[in-house]
């Protein structure tokens, strides 16, 4: 295990953690969700599936963030987000234990991050697992129809 200091394409620190293993057989990114950080439960229970499975882990702190990442919460978006994981997966092409197509497992914004990122780049993608993730405003307002035509009613 390892802690990486990775900087984004603004100049700030990522910090993340590569869990590597022997006998790699896949690796994944995991990404926590708005106000979340990578050691939270659910975050290293999503990291040691995988692990278990053989594959190298990497989590990390987004920007902006509960975690050790340089940033405010109160900036976070879903911009910063994603970008911090392209960010880190660019930073990653330049390591020995690199490979694609990898997996990408993420919660809340982090896992709609994974799917825009599958989405730009299906390609590279071997799995994907968004856990809780936010949906699009669209399709939440065609889920609850009762609270669409509130929103409807007060100017949204």
């Amino acid at each position: 295990m390892g802690k990486e200091l990775i900087q984004n394409r603004k100049g700030q620190k990522i910090v993340s953690i590569i869990k590597r293993t022997e006998n790699q057989k896949g690796l994944v990114f995991v990404i926590h969700g708005l106000g979340g950080f990578k050691e939270q439960p659910h975050i290293q229970t999503m990291a040691e599936a995988f692990k278990d499975k053989e594959y190298t882990v990497i989590t990390f702190d987004a920007t902006n963030s509960l975690g050790e990442s340089d940033g405010n919460i109160g900036e976070a978006t879903l911009t910063n987000y994603y970008e911090d994981l392209e960010d880190v997966i660019d930073w990653s092409k330049n390591q020995k234990w690199y490979q694609e197509p990898f997996c990408l497992a993420g919660h809340s914004l982090g896992g709609i991050c994974s799917i825009l990122f599958a989405q730009k780049y299906p390609e590279k993608i071997k799995a994907l697992a968004p856990i809780s993730t936010v949906v699009s405003g669209q399709l939440r307002l065609e889920a609850n129809r009762k609270e669409n035509e509130q929103w409807k009613r007060e100017g949204f």
